[in-house]
Parts: C-alpha cells; structure tokens; sequence
C-alpha cells in the first residue's frame, strides 16, 4: 500500500524502560520443571530465551509509584521535551500493558501528550497480536492510519529498531528514523543512587 500524503506529519515516538527511564521493575521468570527462577531487567529480557514452562510476571510493570520513582535518561527527556515545546507531536509505544499508566508517568514530570498517541502495546483491548516487536509494529500501523508518515523512533531493543525500520519497505510513503539506545549508554539504577 504506498501512502501518497499530500504533505508529510511527522512525529516523534518513544519507547519507556530503558530509554526514557530506568526502574527497578523486574520481570519475575519462574520454570517449575527445572526450579530455575531469575529477576530480570528489561535490557536483559530483551535476549532472554524463554523455554517451555516458563512463568512470566510483570507486575512490577504494573505499579505507577515503581514508574514514576525510576531515575529518568536525561538526554533522551530532553529530546522528548525539545520535541513538545515546537509544537510537535510525540507518541509512545511500549511493551507495557497501561496507556493510562504511561500517561500518568508522564504527568508526574509535567508532559502531557495526546493519549491517542500512547500505545501499551500489551494491553489486551488493543488487540495486537505475536511478538513484541510485532505489536509495536501494529502500533506503528496504528499511527499510519492516523495519517502520521514521517517518524524519529527511540527505543532500547534492538528487534524493535529493525522492525520499526521494515515499516517504510510495506509503506513507501513513510520515512523512519530509528535510534537503538545503546545499553553504554543507559546508565544503571544502582549508578544514580551512587551520585
């Protein structure tokens, strides 16, 4: 479907954990078979190998005091403020599970976006589906149907850069700008509570 836009809407679209803030949300992986059990970080989930049997909890996703109290990546909010006080659109797509979550988040440090352009990709009401790289990639389709055509995308995880960058090969008439935001370049938690 090429996309032939009379002029081109640009927006900016951020991911969450890990590349605009740093919790200490854990995903809880518990495997009954094996008795194997591990707390892991967002940056380690995203090469984690889950196996047949594995339990998953995400619940310390869940929790908005958790959100709000993790230490924000200053160069990346910068962007994201930059981007508002020009007057121009900014979205979220995130593996979270709570738009209205992610609204709040953003609330506690005076941000406010359309909630239109937040998308808790895992929220079930959404209906998207497989993977979290497809869903972000549905959510995408979601901001095309919008009539969105030109995009900046900032995320941590390497899947979800490569899909972000297929888009414009379904769709010619859009453009992606995708930026990986490099593990050297997130600091830990643990390094702001040393400051």
């Amino acid at each position: 479907m090429a996309i032939k836009p009379k002029y081109r809407k640009s927006i900016t679209i951020f991911d969450i954990d890990d590349t605009l803030v740093i919790t200490k949300s854990k995903i809880k992986v518990h495997n009954p078979d094996t008795g194997f059990s591990a707390e892991l970080t967002p940056q380690e989930f995203n090469t984690f190998k889950r196996r047949a049997n594995d339990n998953m909890d995400f619940s310390d996703f869940r929790n908005a005091e958790i959100l709000k109290s993790g230490k924000i990546i200053e160069w990346v909010f910068e962007i994201l403020k930059r981007t508002l006080m020009k007057g121009k659109p900014v979205g979220v797509i995130t593996a979270r599970d709570n738009g209205d979550l992610i609204g709040e988040f953003l609330s506690h440090y005076g941000i406010n976006i359309n909630p239109n352009f937040i998308f808790a990709v895992n929220d079930p009401a959404l209906g998207f589906t497989g993977s979290i790289s497809d869903k972000k990639k549905q959510a995408f389709e979601k901001f095309i149907d919008m009539g969105f055509t030109n995009f900046k995308f900032f995320d941590d995880d390497e899947k979800n850069i490569k899909i972000a960058k297929s888009i414009p090969k379904k769709y010619p008439g859009v453009k992606m700008k995708a930026t990986l935001i490099k593990k050297k370049w997130i600091p830990t938690f643990e390094s702001y509570i040393r400051k």
